[in-house]
């Protein structure tokens, strides 16, 4: 079977330009194109509608789409066995991963597993949680490193809990509009003190965690800016800006600046990684779980 049109569609598709997709496959434009053509006049089928803004998925496309993702996994999942049986572990693992894990987790693990198998490789994509949500449902990748509890229609194996902590600025940090009480009495800082006070949010879909907090205990800050990358937040509470919610991952290496401490009541999120199908999995991925696993001594 000539697996390779298939994986010219899924690149296309995700990168939604025939420019790109040559690029990161390392094929000409013209060669991209003509696969493209020829699977077409294949299904008779319209698979992308061409503009010079890029390539996007037809009806058509969309609806293939699952399908020959599935295809092109089980034919990766087919060789790696293969090589396996032989002693011979090779293929791609693709992982996709929220920011704190891809820097905290993952580069010791990734280390420890490419000393045992050398000839694997491995592509990670950093997303928020809803992203990464999406990119398994898709199986563009193999499985995601997120926070969440259960989804329908994929696995989900949790890994730990992550503590939601409040982010504070100093006590001497000239801090016009807040109104926070003298932490250092404290031992844990109580959600109410949140209300009414002026707030950094992580963005809605970056993680959700924080606003499903907020909305369970009721607590209404007065939200005045919303930032991607938490080591914005925490320069912008450093600076006395406004307070804010991040979780314990996250802070592990960029506190100086900052006042954290636990909520109370505590607060905390489910860190653990979703892959289409546990049973399906690829010998690569269900290794690199195995590897997650005892780097956290978890059973």
């Amino acid at each position: 079977m000539d697996i390779n049109k298939y994986t010219v569609f899924l690149e296309v598709a995700r990168q939604e330009s025939i420019s790109r997709a040559a690029e990161t496959l390392g094929y000409t434009q013209s060669g991209i194109s003509h696969t493209i053509k020829r699977l077409e006049k294949e299904m008779n089928l319209k698979l992308f509608d061409r503009s010079r803004n890029g390539a996007f998925l037809t009806a058509a496309g969309r609806e293939l789409y699952p399908s020959i993702a599935d295809l092109v996994q089980c034919q990766e999942r087919v060789s790696q066995t293969i090589d396996s049986l032989h002693d011979l572990a090779r293929g791609t693992l693709n992982i996709g991963t929220i920011t704190s894990i891809a820097r905290e987790w993952l580069p010791p693990i990734i280390q420890r597993f490419k000393i045992d198998y050398p000839d694997i490789q491995i592509h990670f994509m950093e997303g928020g949680s809803e992203e990464i949500l999406n990119w398994v449902e898709e199986r563009s990748v193999d499985l995601g490193f997120m926070s969440g509890v259960n989804y329908p229609d994929i696995d989900w194996i949790p890994l730990m809990e992550d503590r939601l902590m409040a982010i504070l600025p100093h006590q001497e940090m000239e801090t016009p509009g807040l109104d926070l009480p003298n932490v250092s009495e404290l031992s844990s800082y109580p959600l109410k003190q949140f209300n009414d006070q002026t707030f950094i949010i992580s963005a809605l879909g970056i993680d959700s965690d924080i606003h499903g907090a907020l909305e369970k205990y009721k607590i209404h800050p007065d939200i005045q800016y919303s930032a991607k990358d938490d080591n914005t937040i925490i320069s912008m509470v450093a600076c006395g800006l406004g307070t804010s919610i991040l979780p314990e991952l996250v802070l592990h290496s960029s506190t100086a600046n900052v006042i954290t401490m636990p909520l109370l009541p505590s607060v905390s999120r489910t860190l653990g990684i979703a892959i289409p199908a546990i049973d399906t999995a690829s010998p690569a991925t269900l290794k690199f779980i195995e590897y997650t696993k005892e780097f956290l001594g978890v059973s």
